[in-house]
């Protein structure tokens, strides 16, 4: 049986069943609305379990390995751990040797499928996708390629570029058969650093070709039955890689997404598969797993779908979310479980980035607060409110008195237009807060 974690001290002053219960004690009361100050005081603590979790290299800088009960830290974890930091603005002690670890780490020869890319621990040394989509992705979004102590982006960029299949996927590495997860790494990495390379159209296309309206959504292979996890990944993937592109694939996409995610269902699980460096016919060297948490990325790609976000369903999807305790993944549990994972934590901690950067309005709504007032044409338009605040309109408007009472909304910016707090849910009318 595996040792559970040693009990360190938490970076946070309250105890931990009281972070969890300050988190659980909103379920019952406004169990229709998105409370920003909630997820914010939820990510914060998701952030101290990476604080708390860092661990030294020997001489090398320091980081994470996926697995948080370990001390020795692995390419991959720390490019995450880093991106989390980045992505929510927060400050990070020991960023300048993580970054030092992952320059140790980048492979160097003279062999230019090779050069450039990183290795997991399984993979024999050899550089995949699976490291370096991510590690590059983290490079981009930190802005980072230009510090002399910095990975050479360049070199990863190249890595990306030549490993990409004839057939225009993504497997482990040049040869390796594509796969829809694979893909969606590689493109995410590279709409980031270059999305007007044909290679991104190619992956774009390999992505979306097979897909119609009798088979919107996507498995981990073409062929595969469709899961939650890939479908939500690869929408995720195709708003950040064609942001303003319209395919009339996509809607059927997002509906069999909302029809199929169970909101209170919050578990992880495993993708395997064999790695076969040297074609689909040779023999497998070694074998890959992959986490996968299908509710966290769920919520990310709905509040991308272009006709508006699901709210009801989405806001049931964020609460199950922030039921969760922040400090399990790093304090409890035992690896065959997930709960020590820092994949577990990355999906969540990712889609909470994603919902605390929505921003405040979107292009068709008019933010007002408390006010309604007229538009150049002289018509009104849609005041969003929070609920407080229509809850005190719709009782002035019963009282007989005014609406527009000219005073900020109670919590305007916790309350964003196109939010699963503010946002109409399709097909259900205006939205009085409602997620």
């Amino acid at each position: 049986m595996n040792s559970p974690l040693n009990q360190r001290p938490r970076r946070t002053d309250r105890p931990p069943n009281e972070r969890t219960a300050d988190r659980r004690s909103t379920e019952g009361a406004g169990a229709d609305r998105l409370d920003m100050a909630l997820l914010h005081r939820t990510l914060d603590d998701s952030l101290d379990v990476l604080r708390d979790t860092y661990v030294p290299a020997n001489g090398t800088g320091g980081g994470w390995y996926h697995e948080l009960a370990r001390t020795e830290p692995g390419a991959t974890a720390t490019a995450l751990g880093l991106l989390a930091f980045t992505t929510a603005g927060r400050p990070f002690a020991h960023f300048d040797a993580s970054l030092a670890f992952l320059a140790h780490r980048q492979v160097d020869s003279v062999d230019p499928l090779r050069d450039g890319g990183w290795a997991t621990k399984t993979s024999l040394g050899l550089p995949v996708v699976e490291a370096t989509a991510w590690i590059a992705r983290f490079l981009a979004v930190a802005r980072c390629d230009l510090r002399p102590d910095a990975p050479d982006l360049r070199r990863a960029y190249r890595w990306l570029l030549l490993n990409q299949n004839p057939d225009g996927g993504w497997g482990s590495l040049r040869g390796a058969p594509s796969r829809t997860w694979l893909t969606c790494l590689a493109l995410r990495a590279l709409a980031r650093l270059n999305p007007y390379d044909p290679s991104v159209g190619r992956g774009v296309e390999w992505l979306t070709a097979d897909r119609t309206a009798l088979r919107p959504a996507w498995g981990p292979t073409p062929d595969a039955a469709p899961t939650v996890a890939h479908t939500a990944f690869a929408l995720v993937t195709l708003a950040e890689a064609r942001p303003r592109q319209e395919n009339e694939r996509l809607p059927a996409a997002y509906d069999w997404l909302a029809a199929h995610l169970d909101p209170s269902d919050d578990h992880t699980w495993i993708e395997t598969y064999d790695v076969m460096p040297h074609g689909p016919s040779a023999a497998p060297i070694w074998r890959m797993a992959l986490w996968h948490s299908g509710l966290p990325l769920a919520v990310t790609a709905l509040v991308h779908d272009p006709r508006g976000a699901p709210g009801p369903l989405l806001g049931r999807a964020v609460r199950t979310l922030l039921a969760a305790d922040a400090g399990g993944p790093s304090w409890s549990g035992y690896p065959a479980d997930g709960r020590t994972s820092l994949w577990t934590l990355w999906w969540r901690l990712d889609a909470m980035i994603e919902l605390a950067r929505m921003p405040l309005a979107r292009p068709r709504d008019v933010c007002t607060g408390c006010r309604t007032p007229r538009s150049s044409s002289g018509r009104t338009p849609a005041t969003v409110r929070c609920p407080r605040c229509c809850r005190a309109a719709r009782a002035r408007t019963r009282s007989g008195s005014s609406g527009g009472t000219g005073r900020r909304c109670c919590s305007a910016r916790s309350w964003p237009a196109g939010s699963p707090a503010s946002a109409p849910a399709r097909g259900a009318g205006a939205s009085s807060g409602s997620a």
